[in-house]
């Protein structure tokens, strides 16, 4: 048997030994085996909805129960109904009345089977939905107290003990006690209050009033009209009141302030009276949400001037905003963490076998749900002075008692303002008989604040950068190697040392691979610095990489650390130079118009004067050395007298003063600047000439521009730069080949070009930026830590230290001329400038000795040869002497004086 057929029995008898092996080995019981006939229960999930579903609920339950073995075992996929409140529900316009036909109509209609009926329905709060769902024994997941319309009773009014109520957000009234333990801790005794004037809007603003009133505290509301023309005006008179009777507490409830903006309002108000800068001024900002949207934005922040901000803007939280932005997306998830938790509870606590799934015992999971129930989903456990402490959820502890209210949890009290900035100052907890026990203002963990304010980062941020002069470079020092530590040096490494020394934490730096700044790849895959952050191979992306609408799509950045733009860069023209320079502010037609117009002058002239037989001036010589000394403004021994030459005169003379005038300002402009070669001085410039290349770098920012640009000229470029090869690496080999090849262009970053232009005095950078974008810090989506950078950006920012490094490493490194201060100061003439004026006066010079020379050699050589021939008379001479002295003396006087008297033109 041949050697092939031996490997083909070979492959025939291990197959059929390992289809045995598998046929023997036992089968896996996906089954659940919790039910009798081993199926699976069904679940349906109701979702109160503005509009659309929401989505982030969805997906967070799904992926827990996958994770899960036996909730996927036990539970179908979960049939999400969605429940319009305005629509199906129509809660705004009916009441109570279309609830249940529109739960019902939504079933039917979303696919669900015959007897199915809702497991838990999720969303905010309404009061007469609360009582249909009681009626129908099922749970009531209520992620906020307030519904989307904001018209029901909240749960600050409504104080029923509804039995299939569990509430995700701490009750508003709790709240509110936390800021009463405030001023009680404090010994504030009054305050002001601005709310707004609605009173659907302002329930939790009159339970806040009741309770600090009851307290003994002093209190004098304001109301205001939020999102009116009106309201600036009134917020102005309370403040404006609020100052004139000295009173430093101002309290601001704003229980719907993501609409109302009125949190906003006070400050950017507070901020004209210098309020904000007043150290003994106190805001407290009431916002049971704890979305707090003015602190949720780093740019608002920067534009009411809170990072500057003495006062002390204090604000209770129960979602921590170093670690959550979004309270609402925050509250979801832990809603789908614990419908997910108050699933695996009912599995594991079911004794018996039991194909009817029980409204009941679901709905005491939910209220079981403590801490223990958390380590299903997080096997990760946090050690902190030797204690053992589970996860905590997005929005806290999560805890509640027999009637569904959050118990257990931690309210954090922080300043929003000045250098501590999102600085935590107290904790406040329900459970406690006094002010002092439920609010702990020094005692708190001073470990876990540091770990909250600077523990979001990794033990080691690891941060890809691109190098690139003058971001980052590689450091060089004499007779030294630089370490891993120190080999780089530029803009992006001084910024990274100050933000890990004012946010505490290590770094690494790593190059990107290829030194790409990062563009999509076939299939969606993403290479270079983005790549990087998506493999989660770097913490921070960092230097030149621009914010563009496709990376934000993938990972998320700063706020902008450097505004730039897109221009290009080109060899610098060479300067050209000629003695004949003087003769270059006018064209060659204009200097022969000149010549021209002066010779018709002159024919004219001698036109003029020609039937003058008595008393005849303008000769032809006279005529042309009339128009020569005109032009040289010497003027001439006689004026014309005719009225017709005079006007003449005048005509040319005026012609000759503006050209002279004319003549004489280009010639200044001439002297005084470099006569460059041709250059690019714009993008519609380079599109045009066809004897420029041009490229960028590829994969990049201004690349993609480029490719997907609309308008003509940038079509025209993308054309050229594929054409002629123009994509490089990086702009070091773009600069490089810019100074190599004079006939190419490099189209990148403006900060880089102006870098290259003053370090490199053969390049130079020209047309005006477009594309103006922002230079940013790139990280993983949602990323936590992204506003403690943001915070720190703009501290930086109004210290004057971006722009102070800015300086550093683009004004003080220039090693070039600056061309526009050569140009506005006073240049020193030199032999170069005014060669060409001095050649032609040499050639006057030379041209009037030569016919000196000329004419005196000529009469020479006449009169020696008149004096010749006297001396030796032939017969001729015989005859004339004859005649000559027949000759009368008179008349041969005057032929002699004329004779001495003839001279040569």
């Amino acid at each position: 048997m041949t050697t092939h057929g031996w490997c083909t029995v070979s492959v025939v008898v291990l197959t059929t030994m390992m289809l045995l092996l598998l046929m023997s080995l036992p089968r896996v019981d996906t089954r659940c085996m919790k039910t009798t006939d081993g199926k699976s229960y069904t679940l349906s999930i109701g979702l109160l909805t503005a509009s659309v579903s929401n989505l982030t609920i969805q997906r967070t339950i799904q992926e827990n129960i996958l994770r899960t073995g036996q909730l996927k075992d036990c539970f179908s996929p979960p049939h999400y109904l969605t429940l319009p409140v305005r629509e199906t529900l129509k809660i705004p316009k009916q009441g109570w009345n279309a609830i249940q036909k529109g739960i019902e109509n939504s079933l039917m209609n979303q696919g669900a089977e015959p007897d199915e009926v809702p497991n838990v329905i999720i969303g905010p709060f309404y009061t007469n939905l609360a009582m249909i769902l009681e009626r129908l024994n099922i749970p009531y997941l209520v992620t906020d107290y307030k519904g989307f319309d904001w018209i029901d009773m909240s749960r600050v009014q409504d104080r029923t003990p509804w039995r299939t109520l569990v509430e995700i957000r701490p009750p508003a009234q709790e709240q509110n006690l936390a800021v009463v333990d405030l001023f009680r801790s404090e010994s504030w005794e009054s305050a002001v209050m601005v709310m707004p004037e609605n009173a659907a809007d302002n329930q939790e603003c009159q339970d806040l009033a009741s309770q600090m009133l009851g307290a003994g505290i002093s209190l004098v509301p304001y109301t205001v009209h939020p999102g009116e023309s009106i309201a600036r005006e009134m917020v102005l008179q309370v403040l404006r009141n609020a100052q004139l009777f000295r009173q430093w507490n101002i309290i601001v409830c704003s229980p719907r302030d993501v609409t109302d903006h009125l949190i906003e309002l006070v400050l950017d108000v507070a901020r004209m009276f210098d309020l904000t800068l007043n150290e003994k001024q106190v805001f407290v900002l009431v916002d049971p949400s704890s979305a707090l949207k003015p602190m949720a934005n780093a740019q608002e922040m920067y534009n009411l001037g809170l990072f500057s901000a003495r006062c002390r803007l204090l604000a209770f939280r129960y979602v921590e905003p170093l670690k959550e932005k979004d309270t609402d997306r925050a509250a979801a998830i832990d809603a789908a963490m614990v419908t997910t938790m108050a699933l695996n509870n009912y599995i594991q606590h079911q004794k018996e076998r039991n194909d009817v799934f029980s409204a009941d015992r679901f709905l005491r999971e939910f209220k079981n749900v403590t801490w223990s129930s958390l380590v299903f989903v997080c096997k990760r456990y946090q050690i902190t002075k030797g204690k053992v402490r589970l996860p905590h959820g997005h929005t806290g502890r999560l805890q509640f008692n027999a009637t569904g209210q959050r118990v257990n949890y931690t309210l954090h009290l922080y300043n929003h303002g000045g250098p501590d900035m999102y600085r935590k100052i107290a904790e406040w907890s329900p459970s406690g008989d006094s002010p002092g026990a439920r609010l702990n203002l020094t005692g708190y963990d001073e470990e876990e604040h540091k770990t909250t304010q600077y523990g979001i980062f990794p033990q080691i941020v690891k941060i890809v950068v691109v190098v690139e002069q003058p971001f980052v470079m590689y450091r060089k020092r004499r007779g030294q190697t630089p370490s891993r530590d120190n080999q780089y040096e530029g803009f992006t490494i001084d910024l990274i040392n100050r933000l890990a020394q004012d946010l505490k934490f290590n770094y690494q730096i790593d190059v990107s691979p290829h030194n790409a700044y990062g563009g999509p790849r076939d299939g969606g895959q993403w290479d270079g610095m983005v790549g990087e952050i998506l493999n989660g191979n770097a913490t921070l992306a960092a230097g030149a990489i621009s914010i563009t609408s496709a990376r934000e799509k993938v990972i998320d950045f700063s706020l902008g650390v450097l505004s730039t733009g897109v221009n290009i860069l080109i060899r610098k023209p060479q300067e050209s130079r000629t003695i004949f320079q003087f003769l270059m502010p006018f064209s060659l037609e204009l200097w022969m118009a000149i010549l021209g117009g002066s010779a018709l002058v002159s024919i004219v002239f001698f036109a003029m004067d020609y039937h003058s037989h008595t008393d005849r001036r303008f000769t032809m010589k006279e005529t042309i050395w009339f128009a020569i000394g005109t032009i040289m403004k010497r003027g001439t021994d006689f004026a014309p007298v005719p009225i017709s030459q005079r006007i003449l005169t005048a005509g040319f003379t005026f012609f000759v003063l503006i050209t002279v005038s004319t003549y004489t300002a280009n010639m200044a402009a001439f002297l005084t600047t470099k006569n460059l070669g041709k250059a690019i001085d714009s993008f519609e410039a380079l599109a045009a000439d066809n004897s420029m290349g041009c490229g960028t770098v590829e994969n990049s920012a201004t690349m993609n521009f480029l490719k997907k640009g609309t308008k003509p000229v940038f079509r025209a470029l993308w054309k050229k730069i594929r054409g002629s090869r123009g994509l490089v690496p990086n702009a070091t080999a773009g600069r490089e080949r810019v100074i190599r090849e004079s006939g190419y262009a490099f189209i990148f970053d403006y900060l880089i070009n102006a870098y290259s232009e003053m370090r490199y005095c053969e390049t130079k950078a020209a047309a005006s930026p477009i594309l103006i974008q922002e230079h940013g810090l790139g990280m993983a989506e949602g990323a936590p830590f992204k506003t403690s950078i943001n915070i720190a950006l703009l501290r930086l920012k109004e210290e004057g230290f971006l722009q102070g490094l800015k300086k550093k490493w683009w004004d003080d490194k220039r090693t070039c001329d600056d061309e526009s201060k050569t140009r506005s100061s006073q240049q020193e003439f030199g032999l170069e400038h005014m060669a060409g004026v001095f050649i032609v006066g040499l050639l006057g010079l030379g041209a009037a000795l030569a016919l000196f020379v000329f004419k005196k050699l000529y009469f020479t050589a006449k009169v020696a040869h008149a004096r010749h021939r006297q001396r030796t008379p032939s017969n001729g001479d015989r005859s004339s002497e004859q005649h000559l002295s027949a000759t009368p003396p008179s008349v041969r006087e005057k032929e002699r004086l004329c004779q001495n008297n003839t001279s040569f033109v």
